[in-house]
């Protein structure tokens, strides 16, 4: 989406943040983060073994999705935008663990949000890499229909 908007990086950010959303109500599956679905009643930010897997997990998935939207859209001019795009695109995730740490408003409206959009509907694993899969294929197909009209 960004990529449509090269010159409005703010623009860009608002859609990734709303994409996010939009990604989220179409059933799918969650890698399990270890640290959080040990207990409960751990410490939001307790470094053991499973926080630095978890971490590494997350920094790893941020990594290669940053990478792969570079890869495929950036341009002197988009980059910014591509950026913020993806930046916004992955900032609901870490704001729930913002509300765990501080479990007030604004963020505890936005957690209450996030968890009635998201999906109820857990798919297995082929399934959701499937589904995954095709979801990424007609994102970058839509994409290039709507850039070769416009330009």
């Amino acid at each position: 989406m960004a990529s449509l908007m090269p010159d409005q990086p703010a623009l860009a950010f608002v859609a990734g943040i709303a994409s996010h959303f939009v990604i989220d109500a179409i059933p799918h599956s969650d890698y399990p983060l270890r640290s959080i679905s040990v207990s409960r009643n751990r410490p939001a930010l307790f470094a053991d073994r499973l926080w630095v897997r978890d971490l590494g997990l997350l920094a790893f998935d941020a990594s290669a999705g940053l990478a792969i939207a570079l890869l495929l859209y950036a341009s002197p001019r988009a980059t910014p935008a591509i950026l913020l795009g993806a930046v916004g695109g992955m900032l609901p995730d870490p704001l729930r663990l913002i509300h765990r740490l501080y479990p007030r408003e604004p963020f505890r409206s936005f957690h209450r949000f996030h968890a009635w959009i998201h999906t109820k509907h857990t798919l297995t694993w082929p399934w959701a890499v499937s589904s995954q899969a095709l979801l990424i294929v007609l994102t970058i197909c839509a994409a290039e229909l709507v850039r070769h009209s416009v330009g």
